[in-house]
């Protein structure tokens, strides 16, 4: 991701969260320490987390199939991957694109019909269980929805573009907190990007007021970042 980008707020909520930590608990250093050396390692020190190759900040990565999560990848390392998906990979080039979607239909008795606690969520196509996962975020990392095959299939349907979604590494995020509506198609790191913004702010029962703020300067990140979606693609023409 570029270092103004997602990648980049996230290495600015670590500094704050080393800030906060220092402040709460000036005795105990733990937190804040370890906060500021994921900073640093992001600074100029990251490395390739196959070839361990030093990297910039500005890198692709790659999803580990296996354990579903991402991994830092030096430019060669990347471009191994950069093919259609082969049933034998261990990994997958995550895509860069970030289309914000502004006519998606999902309207509010849909979305209560996929029993999603939240205002939140994604949803990506896992082709180790060969269906459509809907998770949201939350204070203890992504949890999955319990939402029934027909209410999904029934959102599909009203919306082709779902159909560009690449397999694993993009997804469907959705964002309806403070009465917005917002919909976009993004890598699938951006998601788990969101989920560390609620796990690393989150406090007490609702979350309290700096875990709002994160959320609403990670949206403001990604709309900045995001191109509307081609009018051919919303359509469901195959790219």
């Amino acid at each position: 991701m570029a270092r103004g980008g997602l990648r980049g707020f996230l290495d600015r909520s670590a500094r704050d969260d080393a800030d906060r930590a220092a402040e709460q608990s000036p005795g105990d250093r733990g937190d804040a320490d370890r906060a500021a050396e994921r900073s640093d390692r992001d600074d100029g020190s990251c490395r390739c987390e196959l070839c361990a190759a030093p990297i910039p900040a500005e890198h692709r990565h790659l999803l580990e199939l296996a354990v579903r999560e991402p991994r830092c990848a030096c430019r060669p390392c990347a471009l191994l991957f950069d093919h259609p998906p082969a049933q034998d990979d261990h990994y997958r080039l995550v895509p860069d694109r970030r289309w914000y979607l502004p006519d998606f239909a999902l309207d509010d008795t849909t979305w209560q019909a996929l029993e999603i606690p939240v205002q939140m969520a994604f949803a990506c196509r896992d082709t180790s269980e060969g269906r459509t996962v809907i998770r949201y975020p939350g204070p203890a990392g992504a949890v999955e929805a319990a939402t029934a095959p027909a209410a999904w299939a029934s959102v599909e349907a009203a919306n082709p573009v779902l159909r560009q979604l690449a397999p694993d590494v993009e997804a469907l995020l959705v964002n309806r907190t403070g009465g917005a509506r917002d919909h976009w198609l993004v890598p699938i790191d951006d998601c788990f990007a969101l989920v560390a913004v609620l796990r690393s702010r989150w406090k007490g029962l609702a979350g309290g007021q700096d875990v709002w703020n994160g959320v609403g300067a990670f949206f403001t990140e990604l709309r900045s970042r995001a191109k509307p979606v081609p009018a051919d693609l919303s359509k469901g023409v195959p790219r």
